[in-house]
């Protein structure tokens, strides 16, 4: 029972595998204590016609703006679903959204700190079709929930400029 359903879901959908490279700028709450990064990712995908569905992992060490060992690490994993608004056969301009769990550690000399918060993804971006295998560039923006005491969230905002590559099988 279960192949009559995955077979034409693995005949009219693909698989894909990729990753991302891009810089990230920390704006709200980040950014006044931390400089612009490298962002790293890897990603696994699942498309059908216009829909995407992606799980990332995402890796971003921002360094602190004052003259000393100061460095947070940023380790997130995220479920997004992009739709493309435009579809031409070789090329679209996707929108994406979906939550994500960030990991933080903050090293200043020899001492360090973790912590987490939740967050949430929404972007858009050029993508190039090849078959299934795709080419994007884009703009991301990641927001950051925690909470700040008296029942309040801090919010921080982390926007990002990506281009990635992603391979069907």
């Amino acid at each position: 029972m279960l192949s009559l359903v995955l077979v034409p879901a693995l005949l009219f959908a693909g698989f894909d595998v990729g990753g991302r490279v891009g810089a990230a700028f920390p704006v709200s709450g980040l950014g006044t204590h931390h400089g612009s990064s490298a962002l790293l990712a890897a990603q696994a995908a699942f498309a059908s016609g216009r829909t995407r569905v992606e799980l990332a992992f995402t890796f971003i060490s921002l360094p602190g703006r004052q003259n000393s060992p100061y460095r947070m690490d940023l380790n997130e994993l995220s479920l997004t679903c992009g739709y493309e608004l435009l579809h031409r056969p070789t090329w679209g301009i996707e929108a994406y959204a979906g939550p994500g769990y960030a990991l933080a550690r903050r090293r200043y000399g020899s001492g360090s700190e973790t912590g987490r918060a939740p967050t949430v993804h929404a972007g858009a971006g050029i993508v190039q079709h090849e078959g299934r295998s795709r080419l994007s560039l884009g703009l991301g923006n990641c927001l950051f929930i925690e909470p700040a005491g008296n029942g309040r969230l801090a919010l921080s905002d982390i926007v990002s400029l990506r281009a990635g590559v992603a391979y069907a099988f």
